[in-house]
């Protein structure tokens, strides 16, 4: 049975689905009209179904996906791709029109009921899989075996709708949301790497390779300005995002994931990450001295902390550097509720 909700003063389906103890999220709100089947709705130049009024008094059913400890395993792709709760502004994973008709595909599932989602799964696998065409075989591997595993999932939900199982029914769709959002996330890296990185953009990650290779404590050694390893990998940074997205974060002081796999992806490979668990990070020694000042500095003033949607989806730092992809989460226990302002900073 879902859950229910008075409607306050004040109170719009994107406000609703964006509180704390909702979904924290609201673009989420599209997901409401689908168990309010009684409500009136419209739908949106970009494609957002929403409520014609809502009335302060009213009660009104909230999605069992909201409150499902699974929801917390969806990429932050799948929170991108829902169309704004503004009613004008697309979802969209930025620079790849490519993947347009997948995102919408995927991204209108949300607010399917459960036969419609059931019918609908295998065509948006379709069209995230055709946008990778041509890409580099690794890479679309890992699109490839996202979208297979959501048709095998896909079979599991159409049993428990058979069975009227809605604990079933609530998991396997958040787990192929989950898939699809994943896939999505790799076929955008996938087309990204199609392009050929400039002369210019190869030599400085050639360079920022040589450097972090022939320093055994480079983790330490980048955070001090004017060191090979720092000015190497600050002028890969500078060259990446002249030309390149998504992009990485600049003026950090440190060898993040987001530059790691940039690196990968002009070059093949890149080394670990500082931090990333891929190689013991050295213990940081004391500076000199007069040195001291110096090396409370980081790389440069600039701030792009965004740059890079894809960070926290379940990534391996090995495998997201070896191969440049994302591994999606289907089987993995779950943990504690994160802070909901997590989703809600995703769908904003």
């Amino acid at each position: 049975m879902n859950r229910q909700y008075v409607v306050q003063p004040g109170d719009s389906p994107a406000s609703i689905a964006a509180k704390d103890f909702m979904a924290g999220c609201p673009r989420c709100s599209c997901e409401l009209p689908r168990v309010n089947l009684h409500k009136p709705t419209i739908t949106h130049p970009n494609g957002l179904i929403s409520f014609k009024e809502l009335r302060v008094g009213e009660t009104i059913n909230l999605p069992d996906e909201w409150f499902h400890p699974a929801r917390e395993h969806l990429p932050s792709t799948y929170y991108k791709i829902l169309p704004h709760h503004d009613g004008v502004t697309r979802g969209t994973l930025g620079d790849s029109p490519e993947l347009d008709p997948a995102v919408t595909a995927v991204a209108r599932l949300a607010a399917l009921d459960d036969s419609a989602f059931v019918q609908a799964v295998g065509d948006a696998g379709k069209k995230v899989d055709a946008a990778v065409n041509g890409a580099d075989a690794a890479k679309a591997k890992l699109v490839r075996d996202a979208t297979h595993w959501a048709w095998q999932r896909n079979r599991d939900l159409a049993a428990a709708v058979a069975a009227n199982d809605r604990a079933a029914v609530t998991r396997a769709r958040l787990d192929i949301q989950n898939a699809l959002s994943t896939a999505l996330g790799n076929a955008h890296l996938a087309i990204q790497a199609r392009a050929p990185a400039s002369s210019s953009l190869q030599s400085a990650a050639k360079a920022a390779v040589a450097a972090l290779s022939a320093d055994p404590n480079y983790c330490t050694s980048v955070t001090h300005p004017g060191t090979p390893v720092n000015a190497a990998v600050h002028r890969f940074k500078l060259a990446w995002n002249a030309s390149q997205t998504p992009k990485v974060p600049v003026g950090t002081g440190t060898y993040e994931v987001a530059t790691t796999v940039a690196l990968a992806q002009v070059l093949g490979a890149a080394p670990s990450a500082c931090g990333a668990g891929g190689r013991p990070v050295p213990a940081p020694k004391a500076p000199p001295p007069e040195k001291k000042e110096a090396a409370a500095a980081v790389t440069a003033p600039e701030e792009e902390p965004s740059g890079w949607p894809w960070g926290t989806i379940a990534l391996g730092a090995a495998v997201a550097a070896a191969a440049g992809g994302i591994a999606w989460i289907a089987t993995r226990p779950s943990p504690e509720r994160r802070a909901p302002v997590t989703r809600r900073e995703y769908a904003t």
